[in-house]
């Protein structure tokens, strides 16, 4: 008889401790369950939106190109070139328009998420290189911090120092430099290929060569090899002028007047296209005024274009001017200058950023290589759901 009360007590013991532990474990179990099914279709939806971007041209199938770019004609949002049978080949027409603050149109940020049907969600995008080269040091290349030596130019010398590094910040050993310096000393104009050189074990690159003549305008494009995947940097020593911006929209290719530029005469004497394989061709020659001449203060945003048929077979990297000009409030009369462009959106010394900064822990992120106009680069969309 006590035995059996003892059986009853434990048995009313055990099924109070199986309630209490599905009181307490199942909606966490449930909760945990929830979220897991909520990432997984958050990753479903980032991998669609990342392939539409990707490998869908949009409508119409060559929206970046149009010279004369109106978002409201976009109805189909896509990156990819048309007619290329080729996956994830993006058309740099339509990178550019991703450009905040492009002098011939953007597509904002709203019409791309309305486009994309992204209702309740954020995203980020971005394209990187597959490699970082920067100066030395590790600090960015751009306009204030180059890699030139620039007191050695007034010795006719051009010498230049790079570092080489993954994306974790790792240094790349054996990576291969061929470089091309485009000068000028106020009354000649000089291109000048520098050879090949490599990093070093930790990364490290320089090289030194003799120049016909003391830059007044000196530019360097440098073409940096890991194994078969290349990127380009460009950069400027010396006296830079923005005077005038490049871009390029399918074969045409349009002069604008940058934000707070001087009022300068230009006369266009030359122009060069670099290609993805390191070539420089000749392109075109100024034919003198009034056709290539023109002032920056004459009210206009659009400064001059020209039609180069054919010129996206180039699959063009940057053009570089050869012009004449004189700058407000300087002496001297005429100067030959150097100006690039207009791919600095994403070359090697930029990081291209699109959309919203990625917000808490829950955003999905994806990568993927693209290809960019020869060059290959690393797409990144991250996305999460908009707070509520």
């Amino acid at each position: 008889m006590v035995n059996a009360v003892y059986d009853h007590i434990i048995a009313i013991l055990v099924v109070c401790v199986m309630f209490v532990s599905a009181v307490v474990i199942l909606p966490t179990l449930s909760i945990t369950s929830f979220k897991a099914v909520d990432q997984q279709q958050l990753r479903n939806t980032a991998l669609n939106i990342f392939n539409a971007m990707l490998l869908d041209t949009g409508e119409p199938v060559d929206w970046g190109s149009d010279p004369f770019f109106s978002f409201d004609k976009v109805s189909k949002f896509g990156l990819a070139r048309a007619g290329d049978s080729i996956f994830y080949v993006l058309d740099p027409d339509k990178v550019q328009r991703l450009v905040k603050g492009n002098p011939i149109g953007e597509l904002p940020y709203y019409k791309v998420k309305e486009l994309l049907k992204l209702q309740g969600y954020d995203f980020a995008f971005q394209i990187i290189p597959p490699f970082n080269i920067t100066n030395v040091g590790g600090t960015k290349i751009d306009e204030y911090h180059s890699p030139i030596n620039e007191p050695l130019l007034s010795q006719k010398k051009l010498q230049y120092a790079i570092k080489v590094s993954d994306l974790y910040g790792r240094p790349i050993p054996n990576a291969v430099i061929q470089g091309t310096a485009i000068y000028t000393d106020k009354n000649k104009f000089y291109l000048t290929n520098l050879g090949k050189t490599t990093t070093n074990a930790v990364g490290i690159a320089e090289d030194t060569i003799d120049l016909e003549s003391v830059p007044w305008h000196l530019m360097v494009i440098l073409r940096v090899s890991v194994a078969d995947v290349a990127t380009v940097v460009v950069t400027f020593g010396k006296n830079p002028v923005k005077v005038i911006d490049i871009n390029i929209a399918g074969d045409t290719v349009i002069l604008t007047r940058p934000k707070d530029a001087p009022n300068a005469a230009v006369e266009i004497k030359n122009v060069y296209v670099y290609g993805s394989q390191g070539d420089l061709s000749f392109l075109y020659k100024g034919q003198g005024p009034p056709y290539d001449k023109f002032n920056t203060g004459s009210g206009q945003h659009r400064l001059w274009n020209h039609t180069f048929n054919g010129l996206q077979n180039y699959d063009p990297i940057v053009l570089i001017f050869h012009i004449e000009t004189v700058p407000e409030g300087q002496s001297g009369g005429w100067q030959d200058v150097v100006v690039a462009g207009p791919y600095q959106a994403f070359l090697g010394h930029t990081v291209f950023n699109y959309g919203s900064p990625p917000q808490g822990g829950g955003a999905i992120r994806l990568q993927r290589s693209v290809n960019i106009a020869g060059l290959t680069y690393i797409a990144e969309l991250w996305l999460w759901k908009e707070s509520p």
